[in-house]
């Protein structure tokens, strides 16, 4: 059990963060998934009840990521914003300003669908994929149909979970990374977004995020 466990694939040294997200250490880049920003705001334009602090303590979070290790680069994976501009995302755009000191690159997801201008407004690199070095970052790995063994897929998507039981039939559903040489999947960074259990193959190892921990878990 650690708070930070640290992996190497391709030769590359990442930290898993309790906060739901990756450093990776040659590269200073901070790389996270499904932030679902302006999610709130939707659900409550809708009738849904829903919290109106969710952007903020997910911003909250990542501002204190930024601080702790000062990254050269932050990566998102997809899914940054959740729905149609609302007033959240203007917030965003505050945010960002105030943190103009870091480049910040999407990689677009399924629900990352504003016109294009906001993403150029708000001073953030669009790309559908991204390769570095032995590293393809996308949204959903499960839409890539690659056979290189060289390249590593990085994703998010689908918000893994896996499952913890306890003693008698208790169980419980804690957020995971999904680690693999061909493989990394990253779980929700934001606040509001769901899980969805998985199992991981034999090829695969699971690492949940229980509370400030990450815990290794053997299928």
């Amino acid at each position: 059990m650690s708070a930070i466990k640290l992996i190497t694939i391709q030769n590359q040294t990442f930290q898993l963060l309790p906060e739901k997200a990756l450093f990776w250490n040659e590269e200073k880049m901070l790389i996270l998934s499904d932030l679902h920003l302006g999610k709130s705001g939707h659900f409550r334009k809708s009738g849904i009840p829903a919290p109106a602090q969710i952007n903020s303590k997910t911003l909250g979070r990542l501002t204190i990521l930024l601080e702790q290790y000062t990254p050269e680069t932050v990566l998102i994976l997809g899914d940054l914003f959740h729905s149609d501009a609302n007033r959240e995302w203007f917030e965003f755009e505050d945010w960002l300003l105030r943190n103009r000191a870091f480049e910040f690159i999407l990689v677009t997801g399924n629900h990352d669908s504003l016109h294009p201008s906001f993403y150029h407004s708000a001073n953030l690199a669009v790309y559908a994929e991204l390769s570095i070095g032995p590293f393809l970052f996308v949204h959903d790995t499960n839409k890539i149909n690659h056979t290189d063994h060289n390249i590593t897929l990085v994703g998010g998507h689908i918000h893994p979970a896996v499952k913890l039981k306890g003693k008698g039939r208790q169980s419980l559903r804690f957020p995971a990374f999904i680690i693999s040489e061909n493989r990394i999947l990253l779980p929700a960074f934001g606040e509001f977004t769901g899980l969805f259990t998985i199992t991981p193959n034999e090829t695969e190892q699971a690492y949940a995020v229980v509370d400030v921990n990450i815990i290794p878990i053997n299928s």
